[in-house]
């Protein structure tokens, strides 16, 4: 059981790079997964701006989309419990990064994130799940 963030799943989804590789081989190492209810949203915007940037052609972000949509990821709503969570850590990471914590904290989940800041703070509350890279 993980709980994925925005920035795994952008990767995982649209990424031709060894990021990506390392993404889709964590996701795919597990069959159970859990997101705030807002990571699709953040994951929307990603999407969005890669193509405003030139990043991604339209047709491989309506691509990455649809692969979004069919994802079978258990989104968490904002529960009073949640709240109180994402609340209680405000002064260590964002509310965005707290739900994340939040929600694998709740589930007994590992979190899987390439984000430094955000696995430093998940030490401290849930196990993660390092996403490696090769050099």
């Amino acid at each position: 059981m993980i709980v994925v963030d925005a920035n795994v799943m952008i990767l995982a989804l649209a990424s031709p790079t060894d990021k990506g590789d390392a993404a889709r081989a964590v996701l795919t190492s597990d069959d159970l997964w859990f997101a705030p209810a807002h990571m699709p949203l953040e994951v929307i915007r990603a999407l969005r701006i890669a193509v405003g940037s030139g990043q991604f052609a339209e047709s491989d972000a309506l691509a990455a989309f649809r692969a979004l949509m069919d994802a079978e990821v258990t989104y968490v709503g904002a529960t009073d419990t949640l709240l109180q969570a994402v609340w209680t850590m405000r002064h260590n990471v964002s509310a965005y990064d707290a739900a994340y914590l939040a929600v694998a904290a709740e589930r007994g989940a590992q979190l899987v994130t390439f984000d430094a800041r955000l696995a430093k703070a998940a030490e401290q509350v849930v196990p993660y799940v390092p996403v490696h890279m090769p050099q």
